[in-house]
């Protein structure tokens, strides 16, 4: 099997090239002698999916938001016409979009997955494998870092992907104030519930909340409740007082 990666106004580094853009695409390029399905054998569907994460383990960067993710087959036409596994392409796609999620993948979870476009083309007879096509399209204002990525539980089984680096007090900071906000904001959605209204859409609803069974593909020691985020930050030696003193206008002396 060959995997071959192609990118549009992104990187392995950066997820956005050009500054006014802010659509990006990543497309993967796979040879395959031996669709896998659902039914496949474990051993192989694990070989294909640890090619496939080797390649996206690469990107230094990961997606938070909703992505569209396109799969085009390039089949043999009479394999797929006389084998059921083939022919099923929903049973064939699954196991690569597994692949796709995780701390070694590009997206958190295939929940982002806003629209799944798959189908099938009949390959060329001069071809000897089979050939599949994924175009993954993002929104690069949606991305993080994978370095220093941790999930703050702060709503129950709801958590807040984030990059900390536990040795900036700027990045303690901002992560500390926005888990607070996000709280305040469920907090406000609730009391106008109680009083007759709706406002989840507003306060609620993010591309950055994500439920904490979604996460397995992640170390456990990445996913923080409050309680543990404060005490890494007083064990670092950043207290709420020298923390919010940043917060503070500085005085300018004439």
């Amino acid at each position: 099997m060959n995997i071959s990666i192609t990118t549009d106004n992104c990187d392995l580094k950066n997820w956005y090239l050009i500054e006014e853009s802010a659509n990006s695409e990543v497309i993967l390029k796979l040879e395959i002698e031996q669709i896998i399905s659902v039914q496949s054998r474990n051993e192989k569907k694990t070989e294909i999916c640890r090619a496939i994460q080797e390649e996206l383990s690469k990107f230094a960067w990961i997606v938070a938001g909703s992505v569209n993710v396109e799969f085009t087959w390039y089949l043999h036409g009479v394999d797929r016409q006389e084998t059921d596994k083939v022919g099923d392409i929903d049973n064939i796609t699954k196991p690569i979009l597994d692949a796709l999620t995780g701390a070694r993948g590009i997206l958190i979870d295939d929940s982002q997955i806003g629209s799944l476009h798959t189908f099938w083309q009949s390959r060329n007879e001069n071809t000897t494998f089979n050939v599949l096509y994924i175009r993954i399209s993002i929104n690069n204002d949606t991305c993080l870092e994978k370095k220093n990525l941790h999930f703050i539980q702060y709503a129950g089984p709801v958590c807040l992907p984030i990059n900390i680096d536990f040795n900036e007090p700027v990045s303690i900071l901002a992560a500390l104030f926005l888990v607070k906000t996000r709280r305040k904001h469920r907090a406000a959605a609730r009391k106008i519930r109680d009083l007759g209204g709706n406002a989840d859409r507003m306060f609620v609803n993010s591309d950055w909340d994500i439920h904490r069974t979604r996460l397995n593909g992640f170390e456990k020691d990445s996913v923080l409740s409050e309680q543990e985020l404060k005490n890494r930050c007083f064990q670092n030696g950043f207290t709420w007082r020298a923390l919010r003193a940043l917060w503070k206008p500085k005085k300018v002396h004439a």
